[in-house]
């Protein structure tokens, strides 16, 4: 008996498909058929008059390109002894547009076929994908089994029986979504990939900074880490820790904030409700804090100067435009910050071998990526400490 999806809005496939997914054969990874799909699919939106305005769908359809997915393919030796698990079950964040399309292409190449719940808010660049989806798979129909789009109210019963069908289940979106989620069992050999609430940070050493000639460029690239997506990425740094000597970062601060105070008047629609709520963030943390200031006298770019930090810096954070600052003298200062909520450092003039002893030395239980400032958005296969291909994928071992 064919289940019932009376409250289900089909985005991508349809009923009778989404019924079909729990049986449907996993695939090799990184087939050929998925990447000539993802192909067609990047073209489609590299093509799209509107993909233009919309970075972040852009930035999707170029990595989706044929050559950036055979470049992946060769990060992994053992693809031949790996099958995709089956059905993945991906519940995708409401605040960010593009993040439920990224989730998809994981689950495509290594083989599973895709249940995706969309995010309840109407993004047009999600239906900018959508389309595009719909579009190639007229001319890939091999794929139509393999991915489902859907969008559907808060609903347990829902949850249960998408759950109970899976072999993964991704869940993205906040911590309380995953206690949500997780109150719907999952067969006994099905797996969990939990994407909890996280924050990043931003490492600058002030002498190189001050060295770099074109600081516009620095700006544009912490722009489009931060206001691009208005902070809501876990990606995004809402706390900048300055290196060096006193006095050098003092110039090298007035110099940033500036350029980047030019570039959001020009850029940022600043709304005032979204001012209020940082000017109230900051109060609050102010109260809750004896070791915080404010830096700024703009509130397009907010900024709170904190005299130490600590396990509970980043508890209290607002978007829009709101950044903690502090001053270091030394790395491992940091430390206090990068528990198991760190993911992302995007650091500038700091050299890879003085984070990778940083690492060795103190073993903190975050920091799962460690990027250039301008690239805290891009996605990877290795997201949030998992690599996702692997944990998508079964593997089969040889013993003969």
């Amino acid at each position: 008996m064919q289940p019932l999806f009376d409250d289900v809005t089909f985005e991508v496939g349809t009923p009778a498909q989404l019924a079909a997914m729990r049986t449907q054969p996993a695939r090799a990874l990184f087939s050929e058929a998925t990447i000539a799909f993802l192909d067609d699919f990047s073209r489609y939106l590299l093509q799209h008059p509107a993909a233009r305005g919309w970075p972040d769908v852009a930035t999707l359809a170029f990595w989706c390109r044929r050559r950036a997915l055979e470049r992946e393919k060769q990060r992994y030796a053992d693809l031949p002894m790996r099958l995709g698990r089956g059905l993945a079950f991906h519940i995708t964040p409401g605040n960010v547009a593009t993040s439920f399309a990224w989730s998809l292409t994981a689950g495509l190449l290594s083989g599973n076929s895709n249940l995706v719940r969309l995010p309840s808010r109407a993004f047009p660049q999600a239906a900018l994908i959508c389309e595009a989806l719909n579009q190639v798979l007229q001319h890939h129909p091999g794929m139509a089994p393999y991915l489902c789009l859907v969008r559907y109210p808060p609903d347990r019963r829902l949850n249960d029986l998408f759950s109970s069908w899976c072999q993964t289940r991704l869940i993205w979106g906040g911590d309380n979504t995953i206690v949500t989620l997780r109150q719907s069992p999952l067969p006994p050999r099905s797996l969990d990939l939990a994407f909890a609430d996280r924050y990043s940070l931003a490492l600058i050493d002030a002498d190189r900074y001050l060295a770099i000639a074109d600081k516009a460029a620095v700006a544009a690239s912490f722009y489009n880490d931060t206001y691009l997506l208005d902070q809501n990425a876990c990606t995004s740094p809402r706390l900048v820790v300055w290196l060096g000597d006193r006095q050098r970062i003092a110039q090298a601060r007035g110099l940033f904030w500036c350029e980047l105070e030019t570039l959001a008047a020009a850029r940022y629609p600043l709304q005032p409700m979204v001012a209020l709520n940082k000017f109230s963030r900051f109060c609050q943390h102010s109260a809750r804090s004896g070791q915080l200031k404010q830096a700024s006298s703009a509130n397009l770019v907010f900024r709170a100067e904190l005299s130490q930090l600590d396990g509970e810096t980043l508890a209290q954070r607002e978007a829009g435009g709101y950044f903690l600052e502090y001053l270091a003298s030394a790395l491992e200062e940091i430390l206090p910050v990068c528990g198991s909520g760190c993911q992302t450092l995007a650091v500038l003039g700091v050299d890879r071998d003085a984070i990778q002893q940083f690492l060795a030395a103190h073993r903190p239980a975050g920091i799962d990526r460690v990027v250039p400032l301008g690239q805290t958005l891009a996605f990877s296969l290795r997201w949030d400490g998992f690599d996702l291909i692997s944990a998508l994928s079964r593997c089969i071992t040889f013993a003969l």
